[in-house]
């Protein structure tokens, strides 16, 4: 859970596209951390994958159809994400403030230029008829428009073309605006394209290059791991790569690169695991701040504020119970249209796909549509009994509502959330969650949503739990166990029971709601 979220905070995962929904995509990288699947083979997938993001095992198409339309904005955010190379400034103009130049920037999005979505030409007819006739909100033209946002929308082709032309405002010498030029790598190992013919291999080219050819994809994810783990980076920003020499612990960063390249092949939970055994992580939290540029004394991970995914995760335990056994997402490839599932047995998503977008006939087109508008009105009647009670059991697909682990419900989280109170990402941006302190988050441990939620809330499984107990000393130190991890001081003890604790249920929600407003709760100890 934890690994899901700080991956989905790192690819901006969320659970509607700007049209259509995104569950398989969302799916394809929850399964993708379940399975422990290595960093490289997650990066090489999200970077080549095509064809319709329905089809089995094929949501990594959602990578680039997250910023469909936005091509450029992809290949910074890419080469952010997996090289720590910033790039942003120069897709407008040679970055004052780092080593990239404009012609290199539209190199390198040669090798991903041309994307596009599968045989979307039919449906472009059709609906282009549909608006002349204004029929928008028919019935089939409503069905159609519902076709284009989860069908095609949700599709990729080309394998990038490999060239791009100059923007007709490309102001420099070394090119001219809407000049043809053929892609280029500048680090690694050199992979290049003509600018004459596209190369229908030149994402693959690209996705390969990425992960196999330079140290910066390396030293990025050990160093975004570093940080994750420890509090802080063994050089920051995180996203902005630095060569082990020149890093102020270089023998640590060359042997951790090596240690995730070559003998752990990637394998993020193994290196997780490497860095939990460390001394440095096993000593006590670090309350002091580190200085920028100051080198780690290695004398314990940095104190933080939990994130707020760890915030929600330990209330939702304190109200519901082990979270692993609360309602999780589920992904399902049934065909809902308008919120209710259709053709139940007849066809799946997948199918649907396949079917349409191999259609390259107008009439065959506006013919299998009125088809299919026939059978969803028929209802799910050719769908065993079988198969509907199982769907009835599974419930409705989609993310969790209510109390479930925060990778579990919708992403992002509504505003007005207790996640996004205490900083939870909107996914807009890379890693854009923040720690930050805000009077929200007082009002709502105080008085709102965590007042609800756990302290007067008597059906919460810790007050359930607390009836257990045989004495009012039992019953402190259930509490002090469950919200604090341990047990209370002998000075502690004897002010509750002399001061606080009464035997009443009120008394025990006050102490409750002390633990939980305590630093001592919030922060990673």
């Amino acid at each position: 859970s934890s690994m899901v979220n700080w991956v989905s905070d790192l690819l901006r995962l969320t659970d509607e596209f700007n049209e259509g929904q995104a569950a398989p995509y969302v799916e394809f990288v929850h399964e993708a951390m379940r399975n422990n699947m290595p960093w490289n083979d997650l990066a090489r997938q999200l970077l080549s994958a095509k064809g319709s993001g329905w089809s089995e095992g094929n949501g990594a198409v959602g990578y680039f159809v997250r910023d469909k339309g936005m091509p450029l904005d992809n290949l910074s955010n890419t080469m952010r994400i997996f090289t720590g190379e910033r790039m942003e400034c120069a897709q407008c103009h040679d970055a004052p403030f780092n080593k990239w130049e404009r012609i290199q920037f539209y190199e390198l999005a040669a090798f991903t230029n041309g994307q596009q979505e599968i045989n979307r030409g039919p449906w472009d007819k059709v609906w282009r008829e549909v608006r002349d006739a204004k029929e928008e909100r028919t019935e089939f033209g409503r069905l159609v428009e519902w076709i284009g946002d989860n069908v095609n929308y949700f599709t990729l082709g080309g394998g990038g073309k490999g060239r791009i032309k100059l923007p007709s405002d490309y102001q420099y010498r070394d090119g001219d605006p809407g000049e043809m030029i053929g892609g280029k790598t500048h680090f690694g190992k050199r992979i290049r394209s003509s600018e004459r013919r596209d190369d229908a291999t030149a994402r693959d080219d690209f996705a390969n290059w990425m992960v196999t050819a330079n140290d910066n994809f390396t030293s990025v994810i050990v160093n975004r791991m570093w940080q994750r783990i420890m509090g802080k980076g063994i050089y920051e920003p995180v996203d902005e790569y630095k060569e082990s020499k020149k890093t102020i612990t270089p023998e640590l960063m060359d042997y951790l690169i090596g240690l995730m390249r070559d003998d752990l092949n990637y394998n993020l939970q193994a290196f997780q695991h490497v860095l939990l055994l460390t001394k440095n992580f096993q000593f006590a939290a670090n309350p002091q701040a580190f200085e920028a540029g100051m080198p780690q004394a290695f004398n314990g991970r940095q104190i933080e504020r939990m994130s707020a995914e760890q915030v929600w995760d330990s209330l939702v335990t304190l109200t519901a119970g082990n979270p692993d056994e609360l309602p999780k997402r589920r992904f399902s490839d049934t065909v809902y249209y308008r919120g209710k599932p259709v053709l139940v047995g007849q066809k799946t998503m997948d199918q649907l796909s396949k079917e349409l977008l191999a259609i390259q006939k107008v009439d065959e087109y506006k013919s299998y549509v009125s088809q299919l508008l026939s059978s969803i009105k028929a209802g799910n009647s050719g769908a065993s009994s079988e198969a509907m009670m199982a769907m009835q059991r599974a419930g409705r697909p989609g993310p969790a509502t209510g109390m479930a682990r925060a990778s579990e419900l919708s992403a992002p989280a509504p505003n007005g959330h207790l996640l996004r109170m205490f900083g939870s990402s909107d996914r807009d941006l890379i890693d854009s969650a923040t720690r930050e302190p805000n009077m929200a988050q007082v009002l709502s441990v105080m008085n709102g949503y965590v007042e609800k939620m756990v302290v007067s809330n008597r059906s919460s499984a810790v007050y359930k739990a607390l009836e257990a107990g045989t004495s009012d000393r039992d019953k402190v130190r259930f509490l002090y166990y469950s919200i604090l991890s341990r047990s209370p001081t002998p000075e502690e003890m004897s002010l509750l029971m002399r001061d606080v604790i009464d035997g009443s249920t009120e008394s025990y929600e006050n102490l409750t709601s002390a633990l939980i407003s305590t630093h001592e709760f919030i922060f990673v100890q």
